[in-house]
């Protein structure tokens, strides 16, 4: 390495921190992304300057600093801007002007780092030369007082001796003959510089130089052109590229919006009016016909028993037959083992179906949630029984698919309570859970945004993901969020028009994009609710840019859901959330 040979001093290092802390940003990041270590964890765009300044000085503490520190360290210092464009000679020469012009440090220093030994080996030996401070030590024991008055000595001596006087020889001094020599004009002045030969050499470099000026002008501003146009074009097809994308999304969440209303919804009717209690009606025959008209739709789905039963012979009888023919064939085909197999999974199938007698929930917990939601007429009684239901829940680690049937359930009531006051079969009830608000998005191709509490959310959730991911007494642990992260990137993909950002509170402000619909952010600053005033602003931008959006923000906070309501939002319970990426 180049600084193992000559090793820089404590004066020489002091010198190099500070001409890094001096250095132009600009200068400092660009330099750095030469080694990806430097630049991780923080932002690749506005990295924390401070933060890499602390960083490239520890670099520099090591035996041998890597390279890149290195180029850095030339860039601060004077190596790249003026030692490494001055040759050999030129520093021979002018070095004693240099180090008087600078100082030592900075010039020495800057040798040391330069890329060519000799340059390195000439620092060195001015660095081992004695300093001026030793020879004006020196000169200063010389300089006692009778040294001082030697002059005065020998000129007084002639007179302690009573030598007689001798007046001194007249001399005719350099500057009288130059006065005595006739002067130059200006002009004459001005054609002997003209006529020399070190100006006839300035000035043809100085027309090279002007040359090759005007050549680099030009071409610079060709450059410059061809750069215009090229950018023009760059932000051309990338305004084409974001619309694109946008219509991209719009078009395939209106597929799925098409594909779910024209396509399954004819085939939801009919499950989806078992959880609709029946209208009030006065006629017994007409809530007969009703009955009759529902179980029609029903049966149109799923089928009779009678029919059931038919099929389930045919199958029977067509799987004895294959038997037969695999065991009396000479050269059975291979695809009989496979049909049979197929066959009797089928037969499996359809024998469960006969012997399932009801849709109602088999889970004792369900069968009583059923039984008290249908004593509820009231949105407003079904949302305070929601939240009882949660806590309860919890309370008693229901597991996932449990959670996942008892808020269908409830999604179920809702509808049955609007169909109950509303009666006209063509009102389309409006969405009251999170769930529903999720599905109408999907089923309308309307964007939706998901702001997610993290460090709220995950705690809640300890007793269905287990305790392995939480470290006692420090909340959850990276895992936990990897997970949270997993799930709802999961949802983001099947919804295109579904944008999520998660949150989490953290001393350090970085964020990034899992995907295009998925950001994570660490919210920096201090305090335990640091995440809360930033989803607040991403909600407030939000509503000064006026997008029609559905905001949905997941927490228990409760002055956060007040506040977040309060700017058109949409509150989430953690256990519902995580039923619904699940």
């Amino acid at each position: 390495m180049i600084l193992d040979e000559y090793p820089l001093s404590d004066e020489m290092l002091a010198f190099c921190k500070a001409a890094i802390e001096d250095m132009p940003d600009a200068l400092l990041v660009s330099g750095a992304r030469k080694m990806p270590d430097l630049f991780k964890g923080l932002k690749q765009d506005k990295p924390n300057i401070e933060m890499l300044q602390q960083r490239v000085l520890a670099k520099l503490q090591l035996k041998s600093p890597p390279p890149p520190i290195l180029d850095i360290l030339r860039t601060a210092t004077l190596s790249e801007a003026l030692v490494d464009v001055l040759s050999e000679k030129a520093l021979q020469q002018g070095l004693p002007a240099l180090l008087d012009h600078f100082g030592p440090v900075p010039i020495l220093t800057s040798m040391l780092l330069d890329t060519r030994d000799s340059i390195r080996k000439m620092a060195h030996e001015e660095l081992t030369k004695p300093s001026k401070d030793a020879a004006k030590a020196k000169l200063q024991e010389q300089d006692t007082f009778k040294h001082r008055f030697k002059p005065l000595i020998d000129t007084l001596r002639s007179v302690l001796q009573d030598t007689p006087y001798q007046a001194p020889a007249p001399r005719t001094s350099l500057s009288t003959a130059k006065i005595a020599a006739p002067a130059l004009s200006k002009e004459q002045q001005e054609r002997d510089i003209l006529a020399s030969t070190p100006y006839r050499q300035l000035q043809k470099e100085r027309n090279a130089l002007v040359a090759e000026r005007d050549k680099l002008q030009t071409l610079n501003t060709k450059l410059a052109t061809d750069l215009a146009g090229q950018t023009s074009r760059a932000n051309a097809l990338g305004s084409e590229l974001d619309a694109l994308q946008s219509l991209w999304r719009t078009s395939i969440a209106q597929g799925i919006a098409d594909g779910l209303q024209h396509r399954l919804a004819p085939w939801l009717d009919s499950s989806e009016s078992l959880a609709q209690s029946l209208p009030a009606s006065q006629n017994a025959l007409e809530r007969a016909q009703q009955v009759l008209t529902r179980q029609a739709q029903q049966d149109k789905r799923y089928g009779t028993r009678a029919q059931v039963t038919e099929e389930l012979a045919q199958a029977r009888s067509l799987l004895a037959a294959l038997q037969t023919a695999q065991q009396e064939s000479l050269r059975p085909l291979p695809q009989l083992a496979d049909e049979i197999r197929a066959l009797a999974t089928n037969i499996a199938s359809t024998e469960a179906r006969l012997n399932q007698t009801s849709l109602q929930p088999q889970a004792p917990q369900l069968r009583a949630l059923a039984q008290s939601l249908h004593t509820l007429h009231d949105i407003d009684a079904l949302q305070n029984h929601k939240k009882t239901l949660e806590r309860t829940m919890l309370a008693e680690a229901w597991g996932l698919p449990l959670c996942q049937q008892a808020y269908a359930l409830i999604d179920r009531q809702a509808m049955a309570i609007y169909a109950e006051h509303h009666h006209d079969p063509k009102d389309i009830p409006p969405p009251v859970t999170p769930t529903q608000h999720l599905a109408d998005c999907l089923l309308h191709a309307r964007p939706c945004r998901l702001l997610i509490d993290g460090h709220n959310l995950l705690p809640k959730l300890k007793p269905l993901i287990g305790a392995s991911y939480f470290k006692a007494g420090q909340g959850p642990t990276a895992q936990a969020r990897a997970l949270l992260i997993e799930r709802v990137k999961a949802l983001t993909d099947l919804h295109p028009l579904l944008q999520a950002d998660i949150w989490f509170d953290s001393p350090d402000d970085q964020h990034w994009s899992e995907t295009d619909n998925l950001r994570v952010w660490f919210s920096g600053g201090q305090g335990s609710d640091r995440a809360d005033g930033r989803i607040l602003e991403s909600l407030q931008s939000e509503v000064y840019r006026g997008t029609q959006t559905t905001r949905l923000v997941v927490t228990e906070d409760r002055d956060l859901l007040v506040k977040a309501q309060a700017r058109g939002a949409i509150g989430v319970s953690p256990l519902e959330m995580w039923a619904m990426v699940a």
